[in-house]
């Protein structure tokens, strides 16, 4: 049983970044991930001391599956953006320059055909940590995708399902389908770092977009329920300890 894939999302709802090895702090998500989010004209975030909101404040697919068309490049260390459709780059610029994030509001907007007086605006923790993240749940925490329960899942439904749908962070095979499950309340070691597997990972309608072509063409969180009783898939895991994970790393029980 090992880990396949890394994968860590800077800006909430926009496409994932590879990456070969991590290196992960206590009670943390993945460096940097969902270290941005677009928040709704009307939704008061305080940066200097953001606390959890739910997904519906925030563009997301749950709502915008356009936004699975857009390929998104950020440099973590300069904050440079570059966002692409297909072949188009419709922005480039600095996350911390005040001008800069009025355009790529505006971009954005235009893009998924937003009243431009209720543009979205970019949000990040302003706080002297700097450490928050605009995640789906309230704990900060890394979630595991096993691919062999994708793979029955696409088994029940005759239907091929791309991992990506589920936006997990370590992606990985070895074991049954649904054996995560089982480790629920239980500790599991990756390379130097322990966690503490703690809950489900309930599915939602961002799920239902077909990461290709940006398409609602699988109402994924009714089929899992018609199938297995459940609309989960996937578990989150609290990190326990200072370490290194990578690519190939063995996942141990």
């Amino acid at each position: 049983m090992s880990i396949k894939k890394i994968i860590r999302y800077p800006i909430k709802g926009f496409n994932g970044e590879l990456l070969e090895s991590v290196l992960l702090l206590p009670n943390s998500t993945l460096p940097g991930d969902r270290k941005y989010a677009f928040a709704k004209h009307d939704n008061a975030i305080n940066e200097d001391s953001p606390s959890y909101m739910k997904k519906t404040n925030f563009l997301a697919l749950v709502k915008e599956e356009k936004l699975s068309l857009l390929n998104s490049e950020l440099n973590l260390e300069n904050k440079i953006l570059k966002l692409k459709y297909k072949k188009e780059i419709i922005f480039v610029g600095s996350l911390e320059k005040e001008e800069d994030l009025i355009k790529l509001s505006t971009s954005i907007s235009k893009f998924l055909g937003f009243d431009l007086e209720k543009k979205p605006r970019l949000v990040t923790d302003k706080s002297e940590y700097k450490d928050h993240s605009f995640s789906d749940i309230p704990d900060k925490a890394v979630s595991f995708i096993n691919l062999n329960t994708v793979k029955d899942f696409e088994k029940k439904i005759n239907q091929q399902i791309d991992y990506k749908r589920f936006r997990g962070n370590i992606i990985f095979d070895g074991i049954k389908p649904w054996e995560e499950f089982n480790w629920i309340e239980k500790k599991i070691k990756i390379g130097e770092v322990e966690f503490q597997i703690f809950r489900k990972t309930k599915r939602c309608a961002a799920t239902e977009v077909n990461p290709q072509n940006g398409e609602r063409d699988i109402n994924v969180p009714n089929q899992l329920y018609k199938i297995y009783g459940h609309s989960d898939l996937g578990v989150y895991g609290l990190v326990l300890n200072k370490g290194s994970i990578k690519t190939g790393d063995e996942i141990k029980i």
